[in-house]
């Protein structure tokens, strides 16, 4: 794929419409020809957990304009296809969509799952794990515009050593949750954008969550204070683990 435009946003608390900031970069004919970042007024305010991840505050998306207003000056990104680096932007993207009634028709690539398929004998597949793995320079993680230019390209490097491409494959709830549980554990921790990917794709797959409750219930419970410490994630991991322990 030649043309494609890769996001990343970033959210100010746990709610996924809560978008403080966006970046994208515009890739044509294999090359990244345009960056761009945005800060938002996210829906809900900050959260003192989120703003240490990404260091956004209050005092700098006050004067900013929310997502719907902010729609009309980049709705042209959404012509091409997207690719990020998890399914949470994904989510957060529709989550804005429906909240202020835009309507966006997208095609998304989660470049995660491209990764793991294409490189199965890595140890991590996480943003800067495949950054440092494809000797890129350093970039400062968590930086909305930053992340979607290693986004844009770690996908050229994958296509690099693919040159079939990739066919989008039509999987079943249970296999694209294997799917999400695995990466999650790739490197053998979970972090708290990774538990609200998960809590969020679990609410949005309510069979899914009645069949593994326990997942669904200790990841609503570790969460509900918005914010996950290392005895909370470590209790999630166990989880996660025993699950593809049983599913084999």
């Amino acid at each position: 794929m030649k043309e494609f435009i890769a996001i990343d946003f970033e959210t100010a608390n746990p709610q996924r419409v809560s978008a403080c900031a966006l970046g994208y970069a515009k890739v044509s004919d294999c090359k990244i020809i345009e960056t761009k970042g945005y800060l938002i007024k996210p829906v809900g305010g900050h959260a003192t957990f989120q703003s240490k991840i990404h260091g956004i505050k209050d005092a700098d998306t006050f004067n900013k304009p929310e997502f719907g207003e902010l729609f009309p000056k980049i709705e042209n990104i959404f012509n091409y296809p997207l690719v990020a680096h998890s399914l949470f932007d994904k989510q957060v993207l529709c989550a804005l969509s429906d909240h202020f009634n835009i309507g966006i028709n997208f095609n998304y690539i989660d470049s995660i799952s491209i990764a793991k398929e294409k490189l199965p004998n890595l140890k991590s597949y996480k943003l800067k794990a495949l950054v440092k793995h494809f000797g890129f320079p350093a970039f400062k993680h968590h930086d909305a515009k930053e992340d979607a230019i290693a986004c844009a390209n770690i996908f050229l490097k994958i296509q690099e050593q693919d040159e079939s491409g990739h066919a989008e494959r039509t999987v079943d709830d249970i296999s694209e949750f294997k799917g999400l549980v695995i990466g999650i554990l790739a490197d053998d921790e979970v972090n708290y954008k990774e538990a609200y990917e998960l809590l969020y794709w679990l609410d949005d797959h309510d069979d899914i969550a009645w069949q593994y409750q326990n997942i669904y219930f200790k990841t609503k419970e570790v969460l509900e204070d918005d914010h996950l410490d290392r005895i909370e994630a470590m209790e999630i991991k166990i989880l996660l683990e025993r699950f593809l322990q049983e599913t084999r």
